[in-house]
């Protein structure tokens, strides 16, 4: 998998993974929200069902309570008064569904007792022979006596163990609720005690209420369904854009795939093509080079003027022709990265001194002057001679010299804490734009080309190559088109 399937791949596992974390993190908000949701609204419920109880607690009369302690006490006039106040209270409230009083058996505090309820007026209601007494006290439209609809009357023993009923007697200390709702025949209830004192404040039985939870668990079906549905279509969402991520980095993967076993075929032909022309064109244009160089060499004797112009003018192209290859095989083995380079040292100066002297005759056939200009100090400098003086100094010096129409052409070297060559021309310049193209592979600028129409585009590319592989850097400058132009090449010191 080549590097831009692995970045692809490398976005797609990203994405992935943002989804995955915002579903969570989504899911986690809307259960933190609904989580907070119950609480309030159980903590509101909590709040007024204590409020109810509190109330009603404080209504009933410890003296009546007192004077009911067996059955037949339900036909005192005490147990007529604190029923009707039950019954009163729990019908002013249709939530209500269970208000009754107990307490503690005095010959054995760990149970308890009823002693009266909001029902029971007449507690054989539901057990006597005439329906007409019948008490639905669930308003389920059953009568059922020995179920929800069962009548208690004073003293009867609660049936619930102590164990299961620990708030009844932790309501002696003040007024709770229970922890947790629950289901009776009634339905979800929940269940709230409040102590009723005497005179004295001394606790003489626990007023109990069940208070119906169904609107409790409608809001809280109503609080919970839209948060499903938006985690569903959230959900929904981000798998649809997994999914359509994958497969589009699939096709992808398979399109780079295929690309880059058709660019790796094109490299291997795009080799063996460089191969060919470093073994035969190459060898071609060599022998060429040599047999026009003969003819004006006079090898083969004297010729005639317009022989000798065309000889010279072939062996000028040929020359041209065989650095072009030259370029053209150096720039495809940077490329490649099996360009090798031999280091030694030598100097530098020397070196400067003898390109400006071979390319002067050049200079002079356009009218322009070299100026030379080396400041002193030392210049041995260890690196790869043949390729400084054939890549970075003749490159720029040539340059130098074919975009520049008229005037003089600056080389400087100077040694201060680096070593610095420099090209000073007052040729054609070098826009933003091109700049931007100076050093790459084939990189033009638009006036360069119309002047030099034979440039590969590779010559600056290899030089900053070159001046990169010795520790170095190249850059240009230029105020922009035809102000001229300075190349700057600068070498660490790298001395014997």
């Amino acid at each position: 998998m080549d590097r831009e399937s692995r970045r692809l791949k490398k976005l797609v596992w990203i994405g992935s993974a943002g989804a995955v974390a915002a579903i969570a993190i989504a899911i986690a908000a809307s259960w933190i929200l609904y989580q907070e949701t119950i609480n309030l609204l159980t903590e509101n419920l909590r709040e007024r069902l204590l409020s109810i109880s509190i109330t009603q607690a404080a209504n009933i009369d410890a003296d009546d309570l007192a004077a009911l302690h067996v059955e037949a006490d339900w036909k005192k006039p005490e147990w007529g008064k604190v029923v009707t106040q039950l019954k009163k209270a729990k019908d002013s409230n249709p939530n209500i569904v269970f208000m009754y009083i107990i307490r503690k058996l005095q010959d054995d505090p760990t149970q308890m007792e009823f002693v009266a309820d909001a029902e029971s007026i007449y507690p054989y209601a539901n057990s006597d022979a005439d329906p007409t007494n019948d008490v639905d006290a669930n308003k389920d439209g059953v009568v059922e006596p020995d179920g929800a609809d069962y009548l208690q009357w004073p003293g009867q023993p609660n049936p619930d163990p102590a164990d299961h009923i620990p708030e009844a007697f932790e309501a002696y200390r003040g007024p709770i609720t229970v922890a947790e709702l629950y289901e009776d025949s009634y339905g979800r209830v929940l269940t709230g005690y409040a102590p009723i004192t005497d005179d004295a404040g001394n606790v003489a039985a626990i007023l109990a209420t069940d208070i119906k939870a169904e609107d409790f668990l409608t809001v809280t079906r109503q609080t919970l369904f839209p948060f499903l549905i938006f985690i569903f279509f959230l959900t929904f969402v981000i798998a649809v854009l997994a999914f359509t991520l994958i497969y589009i980095w699939a096709q992808r993967a398979e399109m780079l795939a295929k690309l880059s076993h058709r660019l790796e075929i094109a490299n291997k032909q795009q080799e063996s093509l460089l191969h060919f022309i470093s073994h035969e064109v190459k060898g071609y244009l060599t022998e060429s080079q040599a047999g026009f160089a003969a003819i004006v060499e006079g090898d083969f004797g004297t010729v005639s003027d317009k022989l000798g112009e065309m000889a010279r003018g072939a062996l000028s192209s040929m020359r041209r022709g065989v650095a072009t290859v030259m370029d053209l095989l150096d720039a495809s083995n940077f490329k490649k990265g099996t360009m090798a380079f031999v280091k030694k040292e030598f100097d530098l100066r020397k070196a400067v001194r003898e390109v400006v002297e071979e390319l002067q005759p050049s200079a002079e056939e356009k009218g322009l002057k070299i100026d030379l200009a080396i400041g002193e100090g030392a210049y041995m400098f260890v690196g790869d001679e043949d390729k400084i003086r054939r890549h970075v100094i003749r490159n720029l010096i040539d340059n130098a010299i074919k975009y520049t129409p008229r005037g003089t052409v600056k080389v400087e070297l100077t040694d201060g804490e680096k070593l610095h060559f420099t090209v000073k021309d007052s040729g054609v310049g070098i826009t933003s734009e091109d700049m931007r193209n100076l050093f790459t592979a084939g990189g033009h600028g638009k006036n360069a080309i119309k002047i030099n129409v034979h440039s590969t585009g590779y010559g600056l590319f290899i030089a900053k190559e070159v001046v990169e592989a010795q520790g170095g850097r190249i850059w240009a400058e230029s105020k922009g088109e035809g102000t001229g132009s300075a190349f700057v090449v600068e070498f660490p010191l790298l001395r014997s």
